[in-house]
């Protein structure tokens, strides 16, 4: 039987018989319906159970799809700021490309004792020496 609605699901990016459900990856509709065509449009049975009662069973556990870490990179400057009369090195990026920064705030807690004058001077010499921030989700997997 020939499939009568064929649709673009552009989510998967293929083409599907709206009937039987059955798909094509072909890109244009004429290739995706001659190979639909191939294929019988039937209607799968939802009354014909896929194992007999009774029988045993064994589930299967799906892997979750291994995706690579996306690294992200932003330049950003360090700034020295006062939190309750203490010190603190801030870190304010030029651009939010960063989504896992772009609602956070980091900020460096400094020793006990440490001075104004000697905050300025280290983001001073992080400014000099610290061009970007490297950011990269952790694998889950890793031990």
């Amino acid at each position: 039987m020939k499939h009568e609605k064929i649709i673009w699901n552009p989510g998967t990016e293929n083409w599907f018989c709206a009937k039987c459900g059955h798909t094509s990856e072909q890109t244009n509709i004429q290739e995706a319906e001659l190979e639909l065509d191939q294929q019988e449009c039937t209607v799968p049975s939802s009354d014909t159970p896929g194992v007999a009662p009774g029988t045993e069973t064994i589930r299967l556990i799906r892997k979750p799809y291994k995706m690579r870490l996306r690294t992200e990179r932003s330049s950003g400057r360090f700034v020295a700021k006062s939190d309750e009369g203490t010190p603190v090195i801030q870190l304010e990026l030029f651009h939010d490309t960063v989504p896992g920064l772009k609602a956070v705030s980091i900020a460096f807690e400094l020793l006990s004792g440490t001075t104004a004058q000697q905050a300025m001077a280290l983001v001073e010499a992080m400014n000099e020496r610290i061009v970007g921030v490297i950011v990269t989700p952790k694998d889950h997997g890793e031990k």
